[in-house]
């Protein structure tokens, strides 16, 4: 919401300056088309298509456009995820024996083997944690779900509400909290912790190289979102269940998990043979 919201408010600003012959909305996707992917371009498309559509509602004698821009197809990008060796390698990074440290690594662990979004973890609260081995998880898009836990990570998390306990979190419910007792922020706080340590124990080898287009400066794509690709990516390797991923991920379209799919052709191959007339798989 906040994203359209953002693209409309842009569009406001750009169609003000419209002559009033030339179809604002025609020359606002022309004016962006050279600025942006096309995936975003398709997302701007979509914003003033949502705006409009309500505007209609309010006032059905407003102005609406008469045809839509056009834009180009976009290819579904490759998923990129961490392999098991390489979480095994981030999780070694924390040092166990401080109180961040031991927190960092059940945010570490908690992301790859629960599948949660940076901004899940961070609005999980004490209460969250059921005794029934599931983690109650408030959703995107108001899809609250339930995903269940090991035995290895409540270890780990007895542990941190061990320490949890000492740095003065007193009545606050938030389950993930700082040196200082308070809550972390937002998700943007769980990227800074898995980006820093991503760094320090991968370096730039298992990332994404890119170059940030306003300071100019590097951008590793360490990101806990490969973390719940990565939990994708095990659990249909491992032959789980697309649709009991696709719900412990907390997708409204099972389509949306099936991208998990591409990561990894040489299980797609495997799949293949189990077809009854698949006699061999070409190598």
């Amino acid at each position: 919401m906040a994203t359209y919201l953002s693209i409309v408010s842009r569009y406001v600003a750009f169609a003000d300056r419209v002559p009033l012959h030339m179809d604002p909305v025609l020359r606002f996707v022309a004016h962006r088309r050279d600025q942006l992917a096309p995936a975003t371009l398709k997302l701007d498309v979509a914003a003033l298509r949502c705006w409009y559509g309500w505007r209609r509602t309010v006032d059905p004698t407003c102005w609406v456009p008469v045809a839509w821009p056009k834009t180009r197809p976009v290819s579904p990008r490759p998923v990129f995820h961490l392999c098991d060796h390489d979480v095994g390698v981030l999780l070694a990074q924390p040092d166990l024996s401080t109180f961040v440290g031991l927190r960092d690594h059940l945010i570490i662990a908690t992301l790859y083997q629960c599948g949660l979004r940076a901004g899940e973890l961070a609005r999980l609260q004490l209460g969250s944690v059921r005794l029934d081995g599931f983690l109650y998880v408030e959703g995107k898009g108001g899809r609250d779900r339930l995903v269940p836990y090991g035995g290895a990570w409540h270890g780990l998390l007895e542990a941190y509400l061990r320490q949890r306990a000492t740095v003065g979190a007193g009545k606050r419910a938030a389950l993930f909290v700082t040196r200082h007792g308070k809550p972390l922020r937002d998700g943007r706080s769980v990227w800074v912790i898995v980006n820093r340590h991503a760094r320090r124990a991968l370096g730039t080898a298992c990332g994404l190289d890119r170059i940030r287009p306003g300071t100019g400066k590097p951008w590793t794509g360490h990101y806990p979102h490969q973390l719940r690709y990565a939990f994708a990516t095990e659990l249909l390797r491992n032959g789980c269940d697309m649709a009991a991923i696709s719900q412990m991920l907390g997708h409204a379209d099972l389509s949306t998990t099936m991208r998990y799919l591409g990561a990894d052709f040489d299980m797609l191959k495997r799949a293949a043979g189990f077809h009854p007339r698949a006699l061999r798989i070409i190598s």
